[in-house]
């Protein structure tokens, strides 16, 4: 029933909302959950991407980082910046081309035992995320959208909740995550956004653990303020495209503020 309720609340007021200018980080998994929709897949996607251009200029997650820390926001345009969590296929197959089309750039921040790994923990690791229809990318793919100018970040080992874990599996899981993924793409992995999202699963010991691995930390939560953690961390909105709409419209409607006391 609360589900319903907040179903016809996004979709009223959603209708009466526009886009608020500012810089709007979004944080998405895939393009549908629903196996029977895979074949439209790029039809969904480039829906939502030309739904979005119409009001929105799209950025890369450096430059929306550069603007937020530096509190240059502007006044009058909608930018919006895209990233992907957990590194499923379709990263590679449906939403890099298209984010390439409309001449941009995403960051995905990636898992990377799920990366080639055997169909055995893939079940289990989609039913810890909730999904059961997706595969990850394999190796090539992701340095191949490296190379091709795409943001690859951290997102831990294996998708764990950190307010779960102790300071030393909590080490392990960000100082393995971080040197596979710079072992394998030759480069230095400045980024990470934290499994889950929400401040709950993210504690601040867990905080002070990854800045010693990170230059740059998000969340998937708190979208109505810039930052989180005292200027720590950068907020993203949760927001996948197939949602309705006036779902979308109602969020990016937020008047984004800078409230560092968290």
């Amino acid at each position: 029933m609360r589900a319903i309720l907040r179903n016809i609340v996004l979709q009223l007021f959603g209708a009466l909302k526009r886009p608020r200018p500012g810089v709007h980080i979004i944080n998405s998994h895939f393009v549908t959950p629903h196996a029977h929709e895979i074949n439209r897949d790029t039809e969904i996607f480039e829906s939502y991407l030309k739904y979005l251009h119409g009001f929105a200029r799209f950025i890369n997650l450096e430059e929306a980082t550069e603007r937020i820390e530096k509190k240059q926001i502007p006044e009058d345009e909608v930018l919006i910046a895209f990233t992907f969590d957990d590194g499923f296929e379709e990263c590679y197959t449906v939403i890099a081309p298209l984010l390439e089309k409309y001449g941009v750039r995403g960051a995905f921040f990636i898992n990377s035992n799920y990366i080639e790994s055997s169909t055995a923990y893939q079940q289990e690791f989609n039913k810890r995320i909730a999904t059961y229809t997706k595969k990850p990318m394999n190796w090539q793919q992701v340095i191949d959208l490296h190379q091709r100018g795409h943001l690859i970040g951290s997102h831990n080992l294996d998708h764990s909740n950190f307010a779960e874990l102790d300071g030393k599996e909590i080490e392990r899981q960000l100082s393995e995550n971080k040197k596979t993924l710079e072992d394998k793409l030759k480069y230095s992995c400045d980024y990470f956004a934290w499994t889950y999202g929400q401040l709950q699963h993210f504690p601040k010991s867990a905080l002070e653990t990854t800045q010693k691995y990170h230059k740059y930390i998000y969340s998937g939560t708190d979208y109505k303020n810039y930052f989180s953690y005292n200027g720590q961390v950068f907020n993203r909105r949760h927001q996948e495209s197939f949602w309705p709409k006036n779902h979308i419209r109602y969020f990016l409607s937020v008047n984004k503020k800078y409230n560092n006391n968290q």
